[in-house]
């Protein structure tokens, strides 16, 4: 726990004016035992407060003890050593007292009602700040939730697609090995094409290609009557299946590296070759 910012929180001056709850007061007086940070942050909240009570007092007027004592008069001291005293004649004194009492506990009460409209403010805000958090956090995890979400419906549908694919009775597997290339870069290069001659369409599966290089990318190549026609570039990543150009009468599938975008014919080094 950082002890600056429970400090900041307002729980001391909800503690010292009996704000906090049950749970709090426990966990407060606990922190006080092991920080002596917290205990002189206490301290001297409780010092400012009696500090501003006492320079909101007024004392009596100089002269109102003169009075009261004017009034009295003493007669006689009689053989037992004690006074006689007259009856004093009632005076009027309390009304400016009572005026001077009143304004002195009127102002203790103001320091008092802003010192704990302070506390309360800090504590509601320290808690509606921890809440905001909590609800941004939720609104996160929401979003990353629903991303993840269409990430997996996206590939639900992949693999319905590529299992519909494969129970196609038309459907033909072309296996593009780099040891069908004598010339190949990585010999050790695998890549499969599904190709349906009926229905034209072509599908890739990156199983072993290397990284390209900067400014290169791969392209398919479908092989008829002897010439290269260009099925489509790709950037090998994490899809199972990429569709690719549809092509009709292909005899042979090639991949190459070309530039980004691809090539009208082929320039780069051939990868990987197979024979429908």
């Amino acid at each position: 726990m950082n002890i600056q910012e429970y400090i900041s929180s307002g729980i001391i001056e909800a503690y010292v004016l009996g704000l906090a709850s049950k749970e709090e007061l426990e966990e407060f007086e606990n922190l006080c035992a092991v920080h002596p940070e917290l205990r002189r942050a206490r301290d001297e909240f409780e010092l400012s407060l009696e500090a501003a009570a006492l320079a909101s007092a007024e004392s009596p007027e100089k002269s109102l003890k003169s009075k009261i004592f004017a009034e009295i008069e003493i007669e006689s001291y009689d053989q037992q050593n004690t006074f006689v005293i007259q009856e004093a004649p009632v005076i009027d004194i309390e009304a400016p007292v009572y005026a001077t009492s009143i304004r002195k506990y009127l102002n203790a009460a103001v320091v008092i009602l802003l010192a704990v409209s302070i506390a309360m403010n800090l504590y509601f805000y320290s808690q509606y700040s921890s809440y905001s958090n909590k609800y941004n956090q939720l609104l996160a995890q929401q979003s990353d939730l629903a991303s993840n979400n269409k990430t997996l419906q996206t590939k639900v549908r992949q693999y319905e697609q590529s299992l519909s694919m494969m129970k196609d009775p038309d459907m033909l597997l072309v296996k593009m090995l780099g040891s069908n290339v004598a010339t190949s870069p990585d010999p050790n290069s695998m890549a499969m094409v599904y190709y349906n001659p009926r229905s034209n369409q072509v599908f890739l599966e990156v199983n072993r290609l290397p990284i390209p290089a900067a400014g290169k990318q791969y392209q398919l190549w479908a092989i008829i009557d002897g010439k290269p026609v260009n099925a489509g570039v790709f950037t090998p990543g994490k899809e199972s299946m990429l569709p690719m150009k549809n092509i009709s009468g292909a005899q042979a599938f090639a991949i190459t590296l070309e530039k980004p975008g691809g090539s009208s014919t082929p320039e780069g080094p051939m990868f990987v070759l197979g024979k429908v």
